[in-house]
């Protein structure tokens, strides 16, 4: 999955999203608070016509990933919280991209104990506990680089980031896989 798939699909300026340990959307669902029975089954087409990343509601498009991964992309409110995965000794990696503030955010990642914070520069870092995930991954800033979301090495420190989840999860995020329907959930602030 690459940036320019994202920005394909309307989520160039701004995209959050968390692969989480589980097979199960409704129990992630559950995990996070929303009621599973209100989850409405939709395409990412139309779970988009409420994209709000600024909204006072919280929106969640979540579905099945990969064997043993489930997947939620933030369509409305802050990028998803990320306690209640850990409290529930929950794996996960959360990827968050906002092209009009800061750009791209450190990589959130958790063992299923901790929580761990991986700054986009340091990719490359050995001492990292996902550094094997990011073996060959293009250093930030790297020459040649065509840039569609932003300046330098931007859209390469989100593809580095969306190729590790990807790696750990053993799927990327593709154009199938967001064309299948999911369940939009409202989550509760």
């Amino acid at each position: 999955m690459s940036a320019e798939l994202l920005r394909e699909r309307g989520l160039g300026w701004f995209f959050a999203a968390t692969w989480i340990e589980g097979d199960d959307p409704a129990e992630i669902a559950r995990l996070l608070r929303a009621d599973p029975e209100d989850g409405m089954s939709c395409e990412l087409a139309e779970a988009m016509r409420h994209l709000d990343p600024y909204a006072l509601t919280e929106l969640i498009w979540l579905g099945a990933h990969a064997p043993g991964w489930s997947h939620a992309v933030t369509i409305a409110g802050p990028p998803l919280r990320t306690a209640p995965l850990l409290a529930a000794g929950r794996k996960y990696v959360h990827v968050v991209w906002d092209g009009p503030g800061p750009g791209v955010h450190d990589l959130v990642h958790s063992d299923g104990v901790t929580e761990f914070r991986q700054p986009p520069a340091r990719v490359h870092d050995p001492g990292w506990r996902l550094h094997e995930y990011a073996e060959g991954l293009l250093p930030p800033g790297h020459p040649g680089v065509f840039d569609v979301l932003a300046g330098g090495g931007e859209r390469q420190c989100l593809d580095n980031w969306l190729t590790v989840a990807a790696r750990l999860t053993g799927r990327a995020l593709t154009e199938e896989a967001l064309s299948a329907p999911r369940l939009l959930y409202r989550l509760p602030i």
